[in-house]
């Protein structure tokens, strides 16, 4: 009992002890107090609230504004707290008196044992307590009174906070309790296409962090004169800078839907690699990164990535598609297939994170932020499965493998295709044994040739019969 209250409540407890420290660090440096003081921690307690709630990415009402653009960067961090928790729960749980002991080497019985009786308790623990949480926070509210004039529906937080400790806790037990071995189990072209198509997402959102570093270089007095306009005193400063870096992962995920081709929008901007719309951008330092006119001459380039990407893919999976293929007229699915889930499994993981990435954004020209669902599980699916397809067809050898059809080729005592009767080939043995004799034995016979016929016609008399039998 104690392994469970401390796995679903450490994560509680810490999260909100991160935001209430940082709301009174950001608090006191901008109204000159110190952190532990009045108005300091006070207005910190009560600023913690809404963004624990914030933090669990769920959707808030701010001076009767919706904000559902939630920072990813800190919602990544909880989530990361709840899985190693969770992870190590299960670990504790199997080495109690009574536990399994050994929770990274048994047979599906006791994984299957272990997932009921230590994997079950532990994501339910987890995931009712941050519902509880998100219920708790958001009745505690006050969007008239409080520092953050925040509020929020008291069901959807208890959801969302909810699910989302019930996923990360899943994360976290799904090593311990034997979900890698499972997974093992699946054919192997479907493991090897679901680690191509998750190493294909991770690669296409460090191919948009890349590119928003570039970006962020180009533009870089832009940026320190959005910090010095928005916020030119240090205490401000801090808290903008938390801000931009809470919403980075926002950032990098709209930056990987622009190399992508949909790009995103932020209220009128529309920024894409095939045209722009510039406008009002919001007063935070990331929107100086917004377009300004139309794209840069070198956008189209910017297709190379998801390209190679796939062709990528198509390579590291060619020699498992042509290893399933048997050359039947099915051939050409078997080739593709790892292809296609790798396509699949990348659409959906960078689709999930373009949802996450955006939202409504206040009801001014900023709302809504939007990097485009639909249009992201497309695009992605199509520069994985495309190029991917085409180099998997053509790098992966077309002809039977090595040993399936030259077993046997270069003997001529192999029975005929479709002889019932092997003796049929015996005639041919014959040959070959008469062909193979040595150059004596040949000699011999020519010797034996030369003398009385009725010795040659004895001789041939005992090879028609059989050898003489020796005594």
């Amino acid at each position: 009992m104690a392994v469970l209250a401390e796995v679903a409540l450490v994560p509680v407890l810490v999260s909100y002890a991160v935001v209430v420290v940082l709301a009174a660090l950001v608090t006191a440096s901008a109204s000159g107090t110190t952190p532990g003081g009045a108005p300091g921690l006070t207005q910190a307690l009560g600023s913690g609230i809404p963004l624990w709630l914030a933090v669990h990415l769920v959707p808030l009402t701010v001076s009767g504004a919706p904000l559902g653009m939630l920072p990813l960067a800190p919602a990544i961090g909880v989530t990361v707290l709840v899985a190693a928790l969770a992870r190590r729960g299960v670990v504790r749980l199997a080495a109690r008196p009574g536990g399994d002991g050994a929770p990274d080497g048994a047979d599906d019985a006791d994984q299957h044992d272990r997932w009921t009786s230590q994997g079950v308790p532990v994501v339910a623990a987890v995931a009712a307590v941050h519902a509880a949480a998100g219920v708790l926070a958001a009745a505690l509210l006050t969007p008239d009174t409080g520092t953050i004039p925040a509020d929020a529906s008291p069901a959807t937080a208890g959801t969302v906070a909810g699910l989302l400790a019930a996923l990360a806790a899943s994360a976290g037990v799904a090593g311990p309790c034997g979900l890698g071995a499972r997974v093992r189990r699946l054919p192997g072209w479907v493991g090897r296409g679901v680690r191509a198509g998750l190493g294909a997402a991770v690669a296409t959102v460090a191919g948009g962090a890349a590119l928003l570093l570039v970006v962020l270089l180009a533009h870089a007095e832009a940026v320190a004169g959005s910090f010095a306009a928005i916020a030119p005193d240090a205490g401000g400063g801090a808290g903008l800078w938390l801000l931009d870096v809470a919403y980075l992962p926002n950032a990098v995920v709209a930056a990987a839907s622009w190399l992508l081709g949909p790009g995103y929008a932020v209220g009128a901007v529309a920024a894409a690699p095939t045209g722009a719309t510039p406008g009002l951008v919001p007063p935070v330092p990331l929107a100086a990164l917004l377009p300004s006119g139309p794209p840069p001459t070198w956008a189209g380039l910017a297709f190379a990535l998801p390209l190679a990407v796939g062709s990528v893919v198509g390579w590291l999976l060619a020699p498992v598609g042509a290893a399933d293929a048997s050359g039947g007229s099915r051939d050409l699915l078997r080739r593709v297939r790892p292809v296609l889930v790798a396509a699949l499994t990348a659409a959906v993981v960078l689709a999930v994170a373009a949802g996450l990435a955006g939202g409504r954004l206040g009801s001014g020209p900023f709302d809504p932020v939007v990097v485009p669902f639909g249009g992201v599980l497309v695009a992605a699916f199509a520069w994985n499965a495309v190029p991917g397809a085409v180099v998997a067809l053509l790098a992966a050898p077309t002809g039977p493998p090595a040993g399936r059809g030259r077993r046997g080729s270069g003997t001529a005592s192999a029975p005929a295709a479709g002889s019932d009767d092997p003796g049929k080939d015996e005639p041919a043995d014959a040959a070959v044994r008469d062909d193979e004799e040595p150059e004596g034995s040949a000699g011999a016979t020519g010797a034996t040739g030369t003398g009385d016929d009725g010795e040659v016609a004895s001789r041939s008399g005992e090879n028609a019969e059989g050898p003489a039998p020796r005594s």
